[in-house]
């Protein structure tokens, strides 16, 4: 008996070790197997009940053993192996559907399987103890209650898998609750119904007490007849938990706990009815917070435009930005771009996003051997051409450099040029090289020189925001001019060979005008008179006058002679006829003959005030002339016509020859240890300039002259301006592509030349391949041991395709439904990759890839819950999917253990600019700096530059306070400031030299610490001409202090222009004058004290003492009583008073970017935690980050029932 019950012990714990082979991770498709499964709930009460009886009756047998039990004991406990074999086999193929929470999964199927192996036991253990032996009869009782303990532990696990973890603690008293540490927080208010029962009590309490106190004080501005503020409260739900308007209550309690409501001047409410009010609207609030976090589900929310290029960019190793052709993306109401509530899928995304698959799976994935490249060299230098070859393309203002002075080449792949065999191919490289030249449009020629070791350029001038002239690129700018033989996709590198330059000795050379009047002419005054020259077929004599030509849209020009007497100073002037401006009347005129030093073009702007004049007289430029005949010509393209060019010597006592001294002393003085750089471009000739974007950050030239160094810059076309196919547009300047580079050390005078860069020659090699087949394409079609066996290399290729694009490990039955379409279409394809392509189309159109991995249930298996938690943590940090580094630890179960370092490890990354300029440009509203529209009359010196620096200048700010790990109060005030020269000289800020951004040390005086100060913000919250104290001030409530002002209401008058006077009041004074206007007096006297004291900053954020010849008045008194004088007052307010106001703002802001939707009062409590933690490690920026990311918002560690109870 005892061996027969051994060798069935041992058998059946043979079989249960084999259930274990039953995978439970929904890999087993069998409706079958699924259908036996679903009888486990219904037999696992046999072996649960006898186990019970069993322990009861040896126990009872044990203090009563004459009542015989033993038999019975037996016959029950075989009954209770007999029936759990079959319950705990069922429980596995239930458990193999992988429909169940993992953790709780593993707990009941442990404890059932345990369960199992001791009840199996226990017949050995009590056959021992019926023959009274020995050894293991001694563990029948211990054992037989261990396992009527983990019986019952299993149950629970199995019903919580059913019924919910909280199924057992649902309904616990309180008390019990308490004593067990048992979050109380939920039953009341987890459900939130939408059936509203209008005659309970909570109801009829609003009605009885909170309704009237609410009507007698608040109707009258807040009801049906007025809203002010934007705030009705007559009709507002009294069920915060279940109606629709808890935000609009919290609103209403907050003005009423700042003593704002109601308004000093209106009834106040009794302490009785305060303390009424104020509880019931805090107490109901905080059981709709409640409610609104338990009921909150976390949804998938669709990639942004940004975010679904960076996707893209990363999965297929292809740089192209594919996301710019979708529509924009909107705003939620706290501005941000990445809210799920906006990021609406329509139908013309969809759209897009099958044609972008197949666009970027087409220049992923190539075919055959590599392609021929384009790869063409022009190197420059004096008299180094031969004159024959390279073109010189004229059009609008152009400014060709002589193919004499120029030698093309076409290059093979190893860099070498191709010689031709044969007269044909020689014509062939011909061809190719007359349509290749180097251009200057836009380039002052005394900024640029050709000498024999190549081109000299002096640092870039921006021109004044005034078109065409703004569209030509700084001057000087070198280009070099493809036409129609240039790829139109693909990689494209760009190689530049320099060094640092020299300035040229010319002594004949042209001079910027120090003046916009014409010379006054005299005896010694050279005058060439139109009607006197002989012209050709393309000019008209009007008027036996006007020399014109017959069509304005042709290049034309005209010869002259003229002699100088003495070798001097003169200034050229224009006399022309008045010509509409959309006639883009224009100029070029050659003063040396051939020598480019002598060459000025330029548009003229006339005024429609000097319509009527007879004639108009143009300063053209100042010159140095040489003794003696010279000859030059007049005309171009646009040509506005003349009737005299004069020439009038300079007086003797003029300053200007002592001026240009000076400025030379300056220039060498300033320049002399300074680098120049390169900056490149590339984009499309225009008819008058250049549609650009530059494509690579700007490298600094160190190499001395005659010591060359070797650049190169690389960049992807279809991210640029190129120009249209041959077949679209035609002419003879149409389809040219540019590609060039200026010198980017800026200057803001033209008398500055600045460190002289020298470029000896200049490639452009596209399609570029640096590897065949390209990482796009290895990286998909990578090598396997299973190349050859077609099913199973797809299934690796498709496979690893998914998890990449879908960010986390695909099931079986994910996985089977792409390989069932491409076991479908395969043979419809000569090449098995274009089979595989259409499947990783398919991947790419799934809302997988689409859209964010955020489940809407909590109860997910750890590494799924891992692969979301690394899915989270990228796109918020990084704007892009996770790296190796995050999926190895998600796929490994240890993310959320090692968070605090591979936070530090993603700020610590260049990618986290992603998040700094994404979050930045929202937040402080840099949209409105981007899209300003300044007056260039009044801030000449306002260029692109200058307001493509500022927004780089808050970037950088905001990016060295993070990497550092500062204060977030310097984004209040701080002793530095992120500056590069160009920005540093237009704020006045001596120093700073070079392009990068570096932070500069302040003085007190110098008014440019923190985010308040800086001019991205300060130019876009004027209006372009000068400041605006009102948009500045909400600026700063909203943006800093959290405060949101209401909306004007309609039809409020603006600043009344016409008031008499109106033009010399100061701002205080105009201001005053529009707050005692009834309709804005109560609103202005919140706002406008906040604006006053950004008066001291311009329109474009320069610093300035005095406006419309009065002092600036920058005293204010805020709100709250508190005097303070100027931009420092308002710094040191916030940061001795509100502090922990600005800390929370900034906080709700980026919770609001993490989480991708706007916060409402149900995160209040959450927020106030992280603002605690922020504060006690001493305000600093990556506290923040690192409270948002540990917040349960952000990522929320579900516990099991078990931790809960023993307070883990």
């Amino acid at each position: 008996m005892m061996k027969r019950s051994v060798i069935m012990a041992i058998a059946f714990t043979a079989g249960l070790f084999g259930l274990l082979l039953i995978p439970i991770d929904g890999n087993i498709d069998n409706n079958f197997v699924f259908f036996l499964g679903r009888f486990h709930p219904i037999i696992l009460h046999l072996p649960i009940g006898s186990l019970m009886v069993l322990l009861v009756m040896e126990i009872i047998n044990k203090f009563r053993p004459e009542l015989n039990l033993d038999a019975a004991c037996r016959i029950l406990l075989w009954f209770s192996v007999v029936s759990i074999i079959p319950t705990i086999t069922l429980g596995f193929l239930l458990a193999s559907s992988g429909s169940y929470e993992d953790e709780l999964l593993n707990f009941h199927k442990w404890l059932g399987w345990f369960t199992a192996l001791i009840c199996i036991w226990l017949v050995v253990f009590r056959q021992k103890k019926s023959t009274k032996s020995k050894g293991l009869s001694g563990f029948y009782y211990p054992f037989l209650s261990i396992n009527v303990v983990m019986m019952s532990l299993a149950g629970h696990y199995g019903g919580s898998l059913t019924h919910g973890e909280d199924y057992l603690i649902k309904y616990m008293p309180l008390a019990l609750k308490t004593f067990l540490n048992i979050d109380n927080t939920d039953d009341k208010y987890l459900v939130i119904n939408t059936v509203i029962d209008s005659s309970s009590k909570e109801a009829l309490y609003y009605k009885n007490n909170i309704r009237p106190i609410v009507e007698k004080y608040c109707f009258e501005c807040h009801g049906e007849e007025k809203q002010k503020g934007d705030m009705r409260l007559d009709t507002l739900h009294w069920s915060m938990i279940n109606g629709l308007d808890a935000e609009r209550w919290h609103a209403a309690l907050n003005v009423i706990n700042l003593g704002e409501m109601p308004p000093k001047k209106k009834p106040q409410l009794k302490n009785e009815e305060r303390q009424k009010l104020v509880s019931w609207l805090s107490e109901n609030l905080d059981k709709a917070a409640i409610a609104k976090r338990k009921d909150d589900k976390r949804v998938m929310r669709r990639l942004t435009k940004v975010q679904y290029s960076n996707s893209l960019k990363e999965l297929l190793g292809v740089k192209v930005n594919f996301g710019d052709v979708l529509p924009n993306d909107g705003k939620s109401k706290m501005g941000f771009s990445n809210n799920g509530n906006i990021l609406q899928t329509s139908a013309l995304h969809l759209d897009y996003y099958q044609k972008i698959a197949r666009e970027a799976l087409d220049k992923a994935i190539v075919f055959g051997d590599k392609p021929q490249s384009k790869r063409y060299k022009v190197t420059l230098g004096k008299n180094l051409g031969c004159g024959n070859s390279g073109a010189e393309f004229g059009g609008y203002q152009t400014a060709p450099v002589n193919n004499e002075d120029l030698v093309v080449e076409i290059l093979d792949d190893h860099g070498n040029p191709l010689v031709s065999a044969n007269d044909s191919e020689e014509d062939q490289l011909t061809q190719i090289k007359n349509k290749i030249g180097i251009g200057m449009r836009g380039s002052a020629s005394n900024r640029y020189n050709i000498v024999n070791e190549g081109m000299v350029l002096n640092s870039a001038l921006p021109a004044k925001e005034i078109t065409p002239k703004s569209w030509q690129g700084p001057s000087p700018n070198l280009k070099l001019l493809i036409k129609e033989d240039f790829p139109r996709t693909g990689d494209f590198a760009f190689r530049v060979e320099a060094s640092k330059g020299y300035h040229s000795s010319a002594i004949e050379r042209i001079i910027d005008l120090r003046s916009d009047q014409p010379a006054s002419l005299s005896s010694k005054s050279i005058n060439i008179v139109a009607k006197d020259l002989y012209y050709s077929n393309d000019f008209v004599l009007k008027n036996k006058r006007w020399l014109i030509p017959k069509d304005v849209a042709k290049y034309v020009d005209t010869k002259f002679t003229y002699h100088i007497p003495k070798s001097g100073f003169y200034q050229v002037d224009l006399v022309h006829p008045y010509v509409t401006d959309d006639a883009m009347p224009s100029y070029r005129i050659s003063l040396l003959g051939r020598k480019k030093e002598g060459v000025i073009g330029k548009r003229i702007n006339m005024d429609v005030t000097l319509k009527n004049k007879e004639k108009i007289t143009t300063p053209i430029t100042l010159a140095y002339l040489t003794e003696g005949k010279h000859q030059g010509t007049i005309g171009g393209k646009f040509f506005v016509g003349f009737s005299n060019i004069s020439i009038t010597p300079l007086a003797e006592d003029d300053p200007l020859p002592k001026t240009l001294e000076r400025e030379s002393i300056k220039d060498n003085a300033t320049y002399t240890n300074v680098n120049p750089s390169i900056q490149v471009f590339a984009g499309s000739r225009t008819d008058d300039g250049m549609d650009y974007k530059t494509f690579s950050k700007s490298i600094e030239v160190n190499a001395s002259l005659g010591q060359i160094q070797n650049f190169e810059f690389t960049g992807r076309l279809e991210n640029l301006p190129i120009p249209l196919g041959s077949n679209d547009v035609s002419g003879d300047l149409a389809n040219i592509f540019t590609v060039g580079l200026w010198n980017n050390h800026l200057v803001k005078e033209s008398s500055l030349k600045g460190p002289p860069l020298l470029i000896k020659s200049v490639e452009f090699e596209a399609p570029y391949y640096p590897v065949w087949p390209p990482r796009s394409h290895s990286n998909i079609f990578f090598n396997s041991p299973n190349k050859a066996n077609t099913e199973t290399y797809a299934e690796e290729v498709i496979s690893r395709f998914m998890q990449r694009a879908f960010r986390r490990p695909v099931d079986f039955h994910e996985l089977n439904r792409y390989m069932s379409f491409w076991e479908n279409i395969k043979n419809d394809f000569d090449r098995f990759e274009d089979g595989v392509k259409e499947v990783l189309i398919a991947v790419l159109c799934s809302p997988n890839f689409i859209y964010l991995y955020e489940p809407e249930i909590p109860e997910l298996k750890e590494t799924e819950d891992q692969f979301y938690l690394a899915s989270q943590l990228s796109y918020f940090l990084w704007n892009s999917p996770p790296d190796q580094t995050l999926t190895d630890l998600a796929e490994s179960g240890y993310l959320y253990s090692e968070l605090s370092e591979q936070i530090d490890r993603m700020i610590d990354s260049p990618k986290i600019s992603e998040l700094v300029n994404s979050f930045s440009f929202e937040w402080l509203r840099l949209d409105r700096h981007k899209n300003m529209d300044v007056d260039v009359d009044n801030y000449e010196d306002f260029t692109r530059f200058v307001k493509e620096d500022m927004l780089n200048e808050t970037y950088h700010f905001v990016q060295y306070v993070l990497k550092n790990n500062l204060s977030i109060m310097n984004f209040i005030d701080s002793d530095f400031a992120m500056l590069n020269q160009n920005l540093a000289e237009f704020y006045d800020i001596d120093g700073v030299k070079g392009n990068e951004f570096r932070p500069v040390e302040l003085s007190e005086n110098q008014k440019r610490g923190g985010l308040l100060s800086q001019g991205s913000f300060l130019s876009g919250h004027s209006d372009g001409v000068q400041a605006h104290p009102i948009k500045r001030a909400v600026w700063l409530k909203e943006k800093i202090l959290g405060d949101h002002p209401p909306p004007p209401p309609p039809n409020v008058p603006e600043l009344d222009p016409e008031t008499p006077g109106f033009e010399n009041l100061t701002l205080k004074e105009q201001l005053f004058l529009h707050r005692n206007k009834v309709s804005c007096m109560d609103c202005h006297r919140k706002i406008d004290p906040y604006g006053v004291v950004f008066e001291n900053y311009d329109a474009v954020g320069r610093f300035r003492l005095t406006v419309k010849n009065k002092p600036i008045d920058v005293k204010s008194k805020l709100p709250d009583g508190t005097e303070v004088v100027g931009i420092q007052g308002i710094k040191d307010y916030i940061l001795k008073l509100k502090k922990e106001k600005f800390t929370k703002s900034l906080v709700e802001n980026l919770l609001a970017y993490a989480l991708g939707r706007d916060i409402g009062f149900a995160d209040e409590e959450e927020i106030n935690n992280i603002v605690e933690e922020v504060i006690e490690d001493d305000y600093r920026f990556r506290t923040v980050i690192e409270q948002i990311i540990l917040s349960p918002s952000f990522y929320k560690k579900e516990e099991g029932w078990f931790n809960k109870i023993a307070g883990k």
